[in-house]
């Protein structure tokens, strides 16, 4: 998460054109406005929201009559573009409407929040993870019983506290109690991915810090990261990741050195 904001906007209050480093998701709270991108214009309204694209040329601005309120948030990162997947945004679809049966509304008024704790990158971080699991459940996608949520919470935890290990899915399966194809069904209607898929994310994200690091060979990362045979890790780093270990390794140490200023 790089930035949080929220604005009441006054009539034709505009921004743009203009191109970002980063994906940038606002909701729409009250009021009107409009989106530009790709040549095309849309005209959207409460309970919507747009996203702003990389390196893609784009200008909203807000209606004369009744001018938006919105808040948005900006953000990069390893899986930037898979979560911005999995929750239905394209370069063709940057705009969608929230089911009105899900709590977006409150999630983005939990990061104004949010912003003024002690821990906020931990807890911004958390937030952003909530909101696109939140617009990655399908919106014909069938009510989940309390206890479904809870065995997909299970094995979620169980796999960011075990990726290290050699485990799969019938482990996964067998420590929540259920079915290994009932627990994929699970995952596809809450998270849109297969338990496969959720931890191959979380050990590629994981393989990635210590890679900026610059601590650990390539091996002793793989094993740090559940992997026993080092060529099979980097086989799937690449596969994930879309550069091999050594490169992702080497892109990180020359933005390190090109940076000048730290991060916490």
């Amino acid at each position: 998460m790089l930035e949080v904001g929220t604005q009441s906007c006054l009539p034709d209050m505009s921004f743009g054109p203009s191109v970002r480093d980063m994906y940038i998701l606002h909701y729409i709270h009250s009021g009107y406005g409009t989106y530009s991108t790709g040549g095309r214009t849309e005209r959207i309204g409460p309970g919507e929201l747009f996203l702003v694209m990389p390196d893609t040329v784009h200008s909203y601005c807000a209606d004369s009559d009744e001018p938006w309120s919105y808040s948005w948030f900006g953000f990069v990162g390893t899986l930037a573009t898979r979560l911005v997947e999995l929750a239905g945004f394209t370069a063709l679809s940057p705009v969608r409407t929230a089911d009105s049966t899900l709590p977006i509304e409150s999630l983005f008024g939990n990061l104004m929040r949010l912003r003024k704790e002690p821990a906020k990158e931990l807890l911004l971080t958390a937030l952003l993870y909530q909101i696109f699991g939140t617009l990655a459940i399908p919106d014909d996608a069938p009510p989940l019983r309390a206890d479904v949520g809870h065995h997909v919470r299970n094995a979620v935890s169980y796999m960011n506290a075990r990726y290290a290990d050699r485990i799969g899915l019938n482990e996964i399966a067998e420590h929540v109690g259920l079915d290994t194809k009932y627990l994929c069904r699970l995952f596809q209607q809450r998270l849109s991915m297969s338990p496969y898929r959720y931890l191959t994310d979380v050990r590629m994200r994981k393989a990635c810090r210590l890679l900026r690091r610059q601590l650990l060979s390539i091996a002793e990362i793989a094993l740090s990261v559940g992997y026993q045979d080092p060529l099979m890790f980097s086989r799937m780093f690449k596969r994930t990741i879309g550069i091999s270990p050594t490169a992702y390794r080497e892109k990180a140490k020359l933005e390190s050195g090109n940076t000048s200023y730290e991060t916490s």
